[in-house]
């Protein structure tokens, strides 16, 4: 019996060392490439790929329900799809001109090749206007090209309609299915963010400060609710009408649209950001990141052909990124609600000799009116290594419906879990250093349960020889899983266009 506990002590400090080595190795991967990264020496890099968020052009009014971010109707305009297809000309005439220091290298420019791009539109709140902002943005990506043709038997030549028009496949993600780009709707964790964001001291401050503009603004919102709670609804209403009914404009004095805005800024801000990184007031941003994080492993990949993805959103995703990334400590000026047909760019970069890593570069676009302007992430000053992102974004990453379902029910992944999530993730990236991590991480979870499992066995046994028998406690046993929430959901829509 002694020997037999003695062998259980030596399992139990095995797995001690190994959780030990299991922390001692992340921590030294995860601040080693820090110490590698000299990015600041980067001259010549070759731009492998890009990554791109835009946010959808001008459109009508956009109510938001502040308690659950319901949204109601909303329609594009003209104005919308002309700010979206001025997006699409400065992207191509940045990524597929082959003299720009940005052109990726190899990618086709004058006929699209869509083995090279990938496109995804939200299709949740705000209607069609995300869909349409996108076909207009590709428009000028990829303008008509009399090259679109083709010759039939007969020697016939056929250009495509509208002097050679570039019809590109997008996928519409509906977050019925998938909740990647529409995270912070029928989320209870995210509706009880919102409630304690609204009762924070902060905030009563900020509405017993706006009550003077809250008096003013009464005659130009015609019967809508004037509190801060209802700020996104009240500068969005004045924003519109400011812009499309022009006896409105002539009235509105300039101010109080200023104004405005600076208070829908801080709501949504607010709403849609956390003190901590990971934490549920950045689930829009923490969803967006595995889609980037997945897009970025294809374009790294070399057998992979993936180039180009543009990722057509709302401007929740926007605020919620910069707040994980920690971009908004160097530019506290985006906490802010970006302007229409912004982007968010981050490029995939390969490093001349001696140092050909992989690198990312952050640029950012707010609306049609300013030039890209390059943003760091996670306290860096210069293009941060690819691996070094990966192992940082990882973290607050969430990679599924499943665990979107987990997160907003306020509850958390077991041990087991996250575990094997990580050994799948160092699987599909197929590094050294992190398929080492998640091995040590498994082999302390299999001793650890293996301790355990004996543990149990000799308990039981013992119970045994003294009662005779085993006890069952009465009624039926019942496994409490919420299997919706595990279910596997079905791919994205695809539309062609």
């Amino acid at each position: 019996m002694q020997s037999h506990w003695h062998n259980m002590l030596l399992f139990t400090h095995c797995s001690l060392v190994s959780l030990f080595l299991l922390s001692f190795c992340a921590s030294v991967m995860r601040s080693s490439p820090v110490a590698l990264a000299d990015a600041e020496a980067l001259v010549d890099t070759q731009v492998l790929g890009a990554i791109v968020i835009a946010r959808h052009g001008d459109r009508l009014e956009y109510y938001q329900d502040p308690e659950t971010y319901e949204g109601g109707r909303t329609e594009t305009t003209a104005l919308g799809e002309v700010e979206s297809n001025q997006l699409g000309s400065i992207l191509r005439s940045e990524y597929l001109t082959p003299t720009s220091p940005s052109y990726i290298d190899g990618m086709r420019s004058d006929l699209v090749d869509n083995k090279e791009i990938k496109v995804r539109v939200k299709n949740g709140g705000e209607g069609t206007v995300i869909f349409d902002s996108a076909i207009a943005l590709l428009q000028g990506l990829f303008p008509p090209n009399p090259k679109n043709k083709i010759v039939l038997a007969n020697g016939t030549e056929i250009v495509a309609p509208l002097g050679g028009y570039q019809y590109v496949p997008v996928e519409t993600v509906e977050p019925s299915n998938d909740r990647s780009l529409e995270s912070w709707t029928d989320c209870p964790a995210f509706e009880k963010h919102i409630k304690e964001f609204y009762s924070s001291d902060e905030f009563k401050e900020k509405e017993k400060q706006a009550q003077p503009f809250f008096k003013s603004v009464k005659d130009f919102v015609f019967g809508r609710p004037t509190t801060l709670k209802n700020a996104w609804n009240l500068y969005d209403y004045m924003n519109s009408q400011l812009t499309h009914n022009q006896t409105y404009a002539y009235r509105l004095p300039p101010t109080l649209l200023e104004t405005a805005r600076g208070l829908a800024d801080f709501h949504e801000t607010g709403i849609f950001s956390d003190k901590e990184s990971g934490g549920i007031g950045n689930i829009a941003g923490r969803t967006m990141l595995h889609t980037i994080l997945k897009s970025l492993e294809r374009v790294a990949f070399n057998g992979d052909p993936l180039q180009f993805e543009l990722i057509e959103t709302a401007y929740q995703p926007f605020i919620s990124l910069f707040h994980e990334l920690e971009i908004v400590n160097a530019h506290p000026e985006l906490k802010a609600i970006p302007n229409f047909a912004s982007a968010f760019v981050i490029e995939l970069r390969r490093g001349g000799p001696p140092d050909v890593r992989d690198f990312l570069r952050f640029r950012f676009k707010n609306g049609t009116g300013s030039g890209f302007k390059t943003v760091y992430v996670y306290g860096t000053h210069a293009d941060i290594p690819l691996t070094e992102f990966i192992f940082k974004a990882k973290g607050g990453e969430i990679a599924n419906n499943r665990q979107w379902a987990k997160i907003c029910s306020d509850s958390s992944l077991t041990i087991t879990e996250q575990l094997m999530d990580e050994v799948s993730f160092a699987a599909r990236h197929q590094t050294l250093s992190t398929v080492t991590l998640a091995l040590v991480a498994f082999l302390s979870l299999f001793i650890i349960r293996n301790v355990f499992s004996r543990v149990a066995k000799v308990a039981t046994q013992k119970y045994k020889n003294v009662r005779g028998k085993s006890v069952r406690l009465e009624g039926d046993e019942v496994l409490n899983v919420d299997m919706t929430s595990a279910q596997i959901l079905p791919d994205e829509k695809i539309r062609r266009v």
